[in-house]
């Protein structure tokens, strides 16, 4: 599993999805959780989380298909994945 880091709202999700196999994991942190809210987007990868302390500071509700997780949860991701990208 890949873990890809967004940060910024401008993402081109087409071009993402060539990246992204459906078994990897998205996480938005920074401004790229202004895209947590939005229910328009088919993600590539079936799993998409939001880091909350960035949803909290921009008083954001993640749509439900957008998991929220703590910074804890975030590094045991890391650890966990074969590879860590940050697309920006």
């Amino acid at each position: 599993m890949k873990l890809i880091t967004l940060t910024s709202p401008a993402v081109n999700i087409a071009e993402l999805a060539l990246l992204c196999q459906p078994v990897d994991t998205l996480l938005l942190r920074q401004d790229a959780v202004y895209l947590a809210r939005r229910n328009d987007i088919v993600w590539p990868c079936s799993t998409v989380l939001a880091l909350d302390t960035d949803l909290s500071v921009r008083q954001l509700t993640p749509a439900t298909v957008v998991r929220a997780i703590s910074a804890a949860e975030w590094v045991k991701l890391t650890a966990a994945a074969s590879q860590v990208l940050l697309w920006r």
